[in-house]
């Protein structure tokens, strides 16, 4: 809606500019200023531009409030609802999200977590080897009535949709081609979803819009900031205190040491746990320290088609490095190297416009 604002404004004004310049302009004169204008109204696109800019400032948000003290061995998961996505989007107003992880933590950990659903499911084609993973394909169920989504979720799901067409499921290097002959499409659909988690934030109150204080206009008249409310920064404090607990010595309350329905709650739990850490950038810390504290075998407890039933020693060997998240969720390299491309594109344009480095 803001670009197509901005689009009108742009086209106002250059029809302002070249009607004068038709009319009583020299001929040679006015066709060359009109040309011109054009063509950098079409190679500076500066409606588009303005746009991303305003849309990438308006995701900043200011921390003006003191959680109360929060236990830093904190063991069950804060109960506040908060989807994967919501997640990091806390997490990152933190500043606790690694660097590598920023651009894709979010829509990895919603994807592992519409799979936990049942919305979706990660296979391989017959022969691939997991690490390898370029057979790698996400099956989406085409009727999903009955599974509530939130909107940025949905929005995700458009994504793969366009992706797979007709069919009933993509590969993810067919999902990376997709997303690299169509950047800008992806990149609105990847904004979008990021918007919708930040609306959602505001429903939840854990983020409100208010009056700039700082400035010295009237208040009706002050530009609307971002902030993280109270309940939003003790949200944070129980998730960074949470998380770091599930980093170091993970507690399970549904855990039994004998198979039976119990492990079944035990695998759902787990599930549960490794896609928080996922959306905060750890999730091969958690799953490392997952599997020391239960000594448990993966292919035991999630079927093949869930990520996790893959955890092995090799998965987990580097969890402690710089690179240890990217080893980890190395079969899924072709759709994060996607929605990198998608997320990133348009950044050089904020950058033009004084927004700095992104």
């Amino acid at each position: 809606m803001l670009y197509l604002l901005f689009l009108l404004i742009e086209i106002a004004l250059i029809t302002a500019i070249c009607l004068p310049l038709a009319i009583f302009a020299p001929l040679p004169t006015a066709f060359i200023i009109i040309i011109a204008l054009l063509l950098a109204a079409i190679f500076i696109r500066p409606a588009g531009r303005l746009s991303r800019y305003l849309r990438m400032r308006s995701r900043i948000v200011e921390r003006r409030f003191r959680p109360r003290t929060v236990p830093q061995n904190l063991t069950l998961r804060p109960r506040d609802n908060l989807t994967p996505a919501e997640v990091f989007r806390l997490m990152e107003i933190l500043g606790v999200i690694p660097k590598n992880r920023r651009s894709v933590a979010d829509f990895t950990a919603t994807l592992l977590d519409l799979g936990r659903r049942g919305v979706l499911a990660l296979r391989l084609s017959e022969g691939d080897e997991l690490m390898r993973a370029d057979g790698m394909r996400v099956a989406i169920r085409r009727d999903i009535g009955d599974v509530k989504l939130a909107r940025h979720e949905a929005r995700l799901l458009k994504l793969l949709r366009r992706a797979s067409g007709p069919a009933a499921s993509v590969q993810f290097t067919a999902f990376a081609d997709y997303v690299g002959r169509a950047p800008a499409r992806a990149h609105r659909d990847t904004d979008a979803f990021r918007r919708a988690v930040d609306r959602a934030l505001l429903q939840k109150r854990i983020l409100a819009r208010i009056p700039d204080s700082k400035s010295s206009l009237p208040r009706i008249l002050r530009r609307r900031v971002c902030v993280l409310t109270p309940r939003g920064e003790q949200s944070g404090a129980m998730w960074r205190a949470y998380l770091r607990t599930v980093c170091t010595s993970p507690y399970l309350d549904s855990y039994q040491p004998k198979p039976g329905d119990a492990q079944l709650a035990f695998a759902s739990e787990a599930e549960q746990l490794l896609i928080d850490a996922a959306a905060a950038g750890v999730c091969a810390r958690a799953a490392e320290a997952l599997m020391r504290e239960y000594l448990f075998e993966p292919e035991q407890l999630w079927p093949e088609h869930r990520y996790f039933s893959s955890l092995t020693e090799t998965r987990i060997a580097f969890a402690g490095t710089e690179n240890g998240e990217a080893y980890f969720f190395l079969p899924l390299r072709h759709f994060e190297d996607a929605i990198r491309t998608a997320v990133l594109h348009g950044a050089g344009d904020a950058q033009f416009m004084g927004f700095g480095k992104l």
